[in-house]
């Protein structure tokens, strides 16, 4: 039997065009919003958010649709930029334990490549080399090391210092000892 079926378009159905969704990760292109209007951008954030953070929030990183319509939920009110992830990973609670643990091995990466290095130098533009302590600093900064972990793997570099030197003083208190014994063993020529 024939139906009179008809389909409705409707809407809040409608799927997100590759603009919109870009928009939802990156932010509005050169040319303005792919949105009507922001209550239609919002939306298009909630109903398709889970899919969006699926595929973007990775890295310590979160969609630009996160920081306009949740990040005030946890304090943060404004795109922190190339600083993203330090302040996220300071946030708690925003990072899985996952992605915390995973930005805190390439920071590492990054701060034992700055301190192994004898010959580090970092490269700020054309003729601004840098060496030593300010190049350490320069690159922890462009590589987005939270603070509160440079201080903390700073406190470890200063005690692992210390307990050379106590085991350099200890060794070198042994030899002094052995050499005293032996001198005292030898027979002296007279």
């Amino acid at each position: 039997m024939p139906t009179t079926r008809q389909y409705r378009r409707r809407p809040h159905r409608a799927a997100l065009n590759a603009t919109q969704e870009m928009e939802l990760w990156l932010g509005p292109g050169h040319s303005g919003s792919a949105f009507e209007s922001d209550e239609q951008r919002r939306q298009a954030w909630f109903r398709f958010r889970d899919r969006i953070m699926r595929q973007w929030a990775k890295g310590g990183r979160r969609p630009q649709g996160w920081w306009w319509y949740e990040a005030s939920q946890w304090g943060l009110h404004r795109y922190p930029g190339e600083y993203e992830r330090s302040v996220l990973w300071e946030t708690p609670g925003v990072l899985t334990e996952a992605e915390r643990s995973e930005l805190e091995r390439g920071w590492r990466r990054e701060w034992d490549r700055c301190w192994d290095d004898p010959h580090f130098f970092h490269c700020a533009g054309p003729d601004k080399n840098f060496t030593g302590d300010e190049a350490r600093v320069r690159h922890l900064v462009w590589a987005d090391v939270p603070a509160e972990l440079v201080y903390r793997w700073l406190d470890e570099r200063e005690r692992r210092g210390r307990v050379c030197e106590v085991q350099e003083e200890s060794q070198q208190g042994e030899a002094v000892v052995e050499t005293s014994s032996q001198l005292q063993n030898e027979p002296h020529a007279g």
